[in-house]
């Protein structure tokens, strides 16, 4: 093997260390309708149990400026829509009922890591399962 290649291989694998785990993905369900709210289901295959869930319109979350864990990102992000529930790995939280647009998913791990899921777009009468993977990091 050439120093070259050897070179190519270990900084791909690197570069597939710095990244983390699996990115989360959101998976439709058939068409939607295009009537009535979006239904979005959240799946943890992430292999940590998620403590809370904050949902945001993106282009709020984009234009805020808001510093992680100020008052006025607490206020962007809003109340966690798990209430004390959690969803434990391998399991999922069916109970987000959401007006068509483009979501930003806040994930909070039980170890305080979290996951930033950008720019989600449900439409109008759409059913959707995000997929969370292990793509945890220590703060945004």
């Amino acid at each position: 093997m050439s120093p070259f290649h050897a070179v190519r291989i270990a900084l791909v694998a690197l570069g597939l260390v710095a990244c983390g785990g699996a990115v989360s993905v959101l998976h439709s369900k058939g068409k939607p309708s295009g009537e009535g709210a979006a239904e979005l289901a959240v799946k943890n295959s992430s292999g940590e149990s998620i403590e809370k869930l904050y949902v945001a319109k993106a282009a709020v979350v984009d234009n805020a400026h808001a510093s992680p864990g100020s008052g006025a990102d607490e206020a962007l992000w809003g109340d966690d829509q798990l209430g004390n529930a959690g969803i434990a790995e391998g399991s999922t939280f069916k109970a987000l009922h959401l007006a068509a647009d483009h979501y930003d998913i806040l994930l909070v791990a039980h170890d305080h890591r979290e996951q930033l899921v950008k720019h989600l777009d449900l439409k109008s009468g759409g059913r959707y399962v995000l997929e969370v993977n292990n793509a945890w990091v220590m703060g945004r």
